[in-house]
C-alpha cells in the first residue's frame, strides 16, 4: 500500500474536492449546475480588488478554483459576495420569479464548495437573510387524473410508468437505477399475484424497499412479454427495467426519458396545459405528483407512520437503530396491503382485487371451519373414549 503523489495533488484541487463530496451522480450534476450559475455572476473586478487570480476562462473548474482562492485569502469578501447573491435572490422572490423555498437550495452548493475546502464562513448570519418560506401549494395526482393518463396512453410502456410510479412512490431519479432483479413478486397460495416489492437505489447507501400493487405487477408481466416480442428473449436480471424504444439495442430509458413521456401524456390528458398568467409552476408536479399521491393514499389507509416513511425512503431518526425489521423478509408488506385498494387506479382492477380478497378471506374461513370441525370431531372421539374407559374401570 502506498499513498501516491498524484492522489495528494488531486486532493489539493478545490473543484475536485467539491465533486468528491457527492455520492449520487444526479445530485452532483444538479449542484454543479446551480454553483456554475452563481460563479458566473461574480464580476472580475472583485478578484482584481482582492488581488487574487482573475479567472482566465468561463469554465466551472476555473471559476470554482478562483473563488475558493479568493475565499481563502479573504473569507469576509466571500461572505459579502454570498450575501449580495442572497439579496438578488430575494428580489426574484418579490417579483414572484422564484419560490422563497428555492433560495436555500441555491446557496447549498456554495456551502458545499467552501466546506469541502475548509473555509470558515459564518453561515448562520447568511441563512438568517433567507426569505420566509411558504407552504408548497402544489398537490399530488388524484385517482381520476391517473385514470386519464392511462386512458390516453398508447403504449404499454407508458401505462407501466404511470402505475408503477404511483403505486411505489419513489423519486424520479430512481428510474436510473432499476434492474429486473430489483423486482420481487408475491403470490397467494393459489398462485395469483398479491403485489410485489421493488428495491430502490440499488448499490447506493440510501437503498431501500418499497412495494407495488397487483395492478402494477400485471403490467410488469405484460411488459416482459412485450420485451420478448421486440428482442426475441425475456429480459435478464441485469437488464434495465425500462428499455428505450428508440434504440435497436437494449438501452435504459432513464429518468429524463420518463419525464419526457409523462409530459406528453399529461398534455394529451389535459392535465398539464399552458401556465396561467403570473404563475411559474403547475398545480401538479409532473413526477413528484406520483410520490405525493402515494403518500396521501398510505395516510388515508392508516398505514403505520414509520412503515410509510421507510417505504418512501425517508429518515426515521433514532427509530431506525432500534427496529428489528429485515427488509429482505418484506415484513412491511402487510401494512402496505391496507393501501392497495386506494392505490389501484383502474376500476376493473380494483374490482378484481376486491373479489380476490373476498375469495381469499372465504378460503381462509373455509379452512378455519374445516379445522374447527376436525377439532370438534376429535373432541367427541376423545370424550367417547374417556366414557368407555370410565365405564370399564367402574366394573367390579
Amino acid at each position: 500500500m502506498e499513498i501516491s503523489i498524484e492522489n495528494i495533488h488531486k486532493r489539493q484541487d478545490p473543484y475536485q474536492l467539491f465533486l468528491d463530496h457527492f455520492k449520487n451522480d444526479l445530485t452532483r450534476k444538479k449542484y454543479t449546475k446551480i454553483l456554475f450559475r452563481f460563479l458566473k455572476l461574480i464580476p472580475n473586478q472583485i478578484y482584481i480588488d482582492s488581488k487574487t487570480e482573475v479567472p482566465r476562462n468561463n469554465k466551472i473548474e476555473t471559476l470554482a478554483n478562483c473563488f475558493v482562492f479568493l475565499a481563502q485569502k479573504s473569507p469576509n469578501t466571500a461572505r459579502n459576495i454570498i450575501s449580495a447573491f442572497i439579496e438578488e435572490e430575494k428580489k426574484l422572490v418579490q417579483r414572484k420569479a422564484i419560490n422563497p423555498n428555492t433560495v436555500p437550495n441555491h446557496v447549498k452548493p456554495i456551502k458545499v464548495l467552501l466546506d469541502a475546502n475548509s473555509i470558515p464562513i459564518h453561515w448562520k448570519s447568511l441563512t438568517s437573510m433567507f426569505p420566509r418560506g411558504q407552504e408548497a401549494n402544489d398537490r399530488g395526482y388524484t385517482r381520476e387524473e391517473l385514470q386519464k393518463l392511462l386512458d390516453v396512453a398508447n403504449s404499454l410502456l407508458d401505462k407501466l410508468i404511470v402505475v408503477l410510479f404511483s403505486s411505489a412512490g419513489f423519486r424520479v431519479d430512481a428510474w436510473n437505477y432499476f434492474l429486473w432483479k430489483d423486482i420481487k413478486l408475491f403470490r397467494h397460495t393459489n398462485g395469483t399475484i398479491k403485489g410485489g416489492a421493488i428495491l430502490i437505489y440499488r448499490g447506493d447507501p440510501e437503498q431501500y424497499y418499497s412495494h407495488f400493487t397487483p395492478e402494477a405487477a400485471k403490467f410488469l408481466e405484460e411488459y416482459k412479454e412485450y420485451w420478448k416480442s421486440r428482442t426475441g428473449k425475456f429480459p435478464t436480471d441485469n437488464d434495465p427495467l425500462l428499455r428505450s424504444e428508440k434504440s435497436p439495442i437494449t438501452r435504459r430509458l432513464n429518468a429524463l426519458g420518463v419525464k419526457k413521456r409523462l409530459e406528453k401524456l399529461a398534455k394529451r390528458a389535459g392535465i398539464r396545459g399552458i401556465l396561467e398568467e403570473g404563475k411559474r409552476r403547475h398545480a401538479i408536479p409532473l413526477d413528484h405528483g406520483f410520490r405525493k399521491y402515494f403518500n396521501t393514499m398510505l395516510r388515508r389507509a392508516k398505514v403505520n407512520y414509520l412503515d410509510k416513511e421507510d417505504m418512501m425512503g425517508h429518515s426515521v431518526g433514532l427509530e431506525k437503530h432500534y427496529e428489528r425489521y429485515n427488509e429482505e423478509d418484506f415484513e412491511r408488506f402487510p401494512e402496505y396491503q391496507k393501501a392497495i385498494p386506494l392505490l389501484t387506479i383502474s376500476d376493473s382492477e380494483r374490482l378484481i382485487h376486491e373479489n380476490m380478497e373476498l375469495h381469499n378471506r372465504k378460503t381462509e374461513l373455509e379452512k378455519l371451519n374445516e379445522e374447527k370441525t376436525r377439532l370438534i370431531e376429535d373432541y367427541r372421539k376423545l370424550e367417547a373414549r374417556t366414557k368407555r374407559l370410565e365405564s370399564i374401570s367402574g366394573q367390579p
